[in-house]
């Protein structure tokens, strides 16, 4: 009897979710999920199919594995307003991480990145529709909403994307003229829609990954680019009334709770509160808002459903435990790329969307946002495939 995954039309259905998942990765978080929830199975058949031992095969997935336990003691071990199902369920997005892995492949890998560029495409037109015809009379859409949702989503989901198709141009993984000008366009673009978001560390770490990525690739010429960068960011936080708001008063907000960053200093402070009486397993997912609000200065309308730091957040929800879990399935994905950043255009481009997603995590829970978290870990993971799979190529000629 033929094995289904040895049949061309499991072959074309890997190949085609895929590239849709890449493609919905900016535009929807239901779609996104029922997507991944398709290749998830494909999966399954492909491990079961083949009697393919993954835990012991795949050091990433064995490392996410104990990270899943840890997060399902939080849930047992945590406080008493640890929610069950969410402890259960929460990594489930990160799971994208191992479909784009084992599914992607040098024959499909343009197609992918082509879709993924026409859904950043979308999202960047959709957020103009929205700040220019909605921004002046509704207060939610005046920092430029989109398909996939409010501005700092958006913002998140534009800077990894932005940083992406840069380093996919500069590493010529993508050689046809028409496919790099349509890169090039929905990056301008995009960056535009960035600027309308006002949303400060994602235009920082677009800037500062971009900057580093134009040097390495073209030394001279790209610490020249990486100039003109800088000068344009700088230039539209200097002259964007709101952008300049933003920033002048900074230092003086420091230690009102009623600005944003006051507020992330107060959260972080009263966070490590929390850890200090959960210092193992943390209070577990779906208590953070219950146990934070009494420590918080009351009556300041700003949101206290996260601590505005994913390693904070993580470290308060799951403990030391889940946070050296953590760092072992992440650690893990940098060490890889860091070997073979001087030979291996995907490890490059990897690289580059990997520290996107960890800066930018210093001041926002993006490990948190499952579309965020999923568009990131689909990217890391394709690299993470693909350069495997071109190193055992090699190694086997």
């Amino acid at each position: 009897m033929v094995k289904i995954t040895e049949l061309k039309y499991y072959n074309i259905a890997t190949t085609l979710f895929i590239i849709l998942l890449g493609f919905f990765l900016s535009i929807s978080i239901s779609v996104s999920q029922i997507t991944l929830g398709v290749l998830l199975l494909l999966l399954i058949i492909y491990v079961v199919e083949r009697k393919y031992n993954i835990l012991k095969n795949n050091i990433y997935f064995m490392l996410f594995f104990i990270y899943w336990i840890s997060a399902v003691l939080s849930t047992f071990l945590g406080s008493e307003y640890a929610s069950i199902s969410k402890g259960l369920t929460s990594p489930w997005p990160m799971l994208i991480f191992f479909v784009s892995f084992y599914f992607s492949t040098e024959k499909n890998i343009n197609y992918v990145i082509f879709a993924f560029a026409l859904g950043l495409f979308i999202m960047s037109i959709s957020s103009f529709y929205y700040y220019f015809t909605l921004g002046q009379v509704d207060y939610r859409y005046f920092r430029s909403y989109s398909f996939a949702g409010p501005y700092m989503i958006t913002a998140h989901l534009l800077s990894i994307g932005i940083i992406f198709l840069i380093a996919v141009v500069l590493s010529k993984i993508e050689k046809r003229k028409w496919y790099i000008l349509f890169y090039i366009i929905t990056v301008l673009l995009s960056c535009y829609a960035l600027f309308l978001t006002a949303t400060r560390m994602p235009l920082f770490v677009v800037a500062l990954i971009t900057g580093l990525m134009f040097i390495l690739k073209l030394r001279w010429k790209g610490l020249i680019l990486a100039v003109i960068l800088f000068s344009v960011f700088i230039s539209y936080m200097v002259f964007d009334p709101y952008m300049a708001g933003r920033f002048n008063n900074f230092f003086e907000g420091i230690k009102n709770p009623a600005t944003s960053h006051g507020w992330r200093l107060y959260l972080w402070k009263n966070s490590m509160m929390l850890l200090n009486e959960y210092p193992l397993f943390g209070i577990g997912e779906g208590a953070f808002e219950k146990l934070i609000t009494p420590l918080m200065p009351a009556n300041i309308g700003l949101p206290m459903s996260h601590a505005h730091n994913s390693f904070i957040m993580h470290l308060v929800t799951y403990g030391s435990v889940g946070i050296i879990t953590f760092i072992l399935f992440y650690g893990k994905i940098l060490l890889d790329f860091l070997k073979n950043i001087y030979s291996s255009s995907y490890a490059f481009i990897g690289i580059s969307v990997f520290t996107a997603y960890i800066l930018e995590g210093f001041t926002e829970n993006n490990f948190g946002l499952s579309l965020s978290c999923m568009q990131s870990l689909f990217i890391i993971g394709l690299m993470v495939g693909l350069m495997k799979k071109s190193y055992s190529t090699a190694k086997e000629e």
